[in-house]
């Protein structure tokens, strides 16, 4: 929107200084007195024709700009859309390898518990588990809440 206000303020401001150059081409004024009375429809109309091309090419610049913003704005939702997109799926990825590894360690818990001569052989040799899930199996198993 701000676009579009200074895209018609510029254009104000180019039409002025456009009519204020065609009509006080930079003579004192009493040549431009002696001018006024000689000056033909010809030239007036020809000097009407050139500021009507100069306004609608500068028209056509300003919608071709206009144009390509909201084109711009457009394409903006898109790639943002789909970074949301990405950081859910990278969220709900995150919180699926937690809870594998919640399930591994619960298992490693079980097959402590289950698995005695494995466990006496440990033991035996003086060799502590280094895996956390195996230090303390009878520890119940907490599992995080479901994704």
């Amino acid at each position: 929107m701000n676009f579009l206000k200074n895209s018609h303020a510029a254009l104000g401001v180019i039409l002025i200084v456009g009519i204020m150059v065609h009509l006080h081409p930079g003579k004192d004024s009493a040549a431009w007195e002696g001018t006024k009375e000689t000056q033909d429809v010809r030239g007036l109309d020809r000097r009407i024709s050139t500021l009507e091309q100069r306004l609608f090419s500068i028209e056509s610049s300003i919608s071709q700009l206009q144009q390509s913003a909201f084109a711009q704005r457009s394409t903006v939702p898109q790639s943002n859309a789909r970074d949301l997109e990405i950081n859910l799926i990278r969220a709900d990825m995150q919180a699926l390898q937690l809870r594998i590894n919640e399930i591994e360690c619960g298992l490693l818990k079980l097959d402590e518990r289950t698995t005695v001569s494995a466990r006496d052989n440990r033991r035996s040799s003086g060799a502590r588990p280094t895996d956390h899930c195996r230090l303390n199996p009878a520890t119940p198993l907490r599992l995080s809440t479901r994704p």
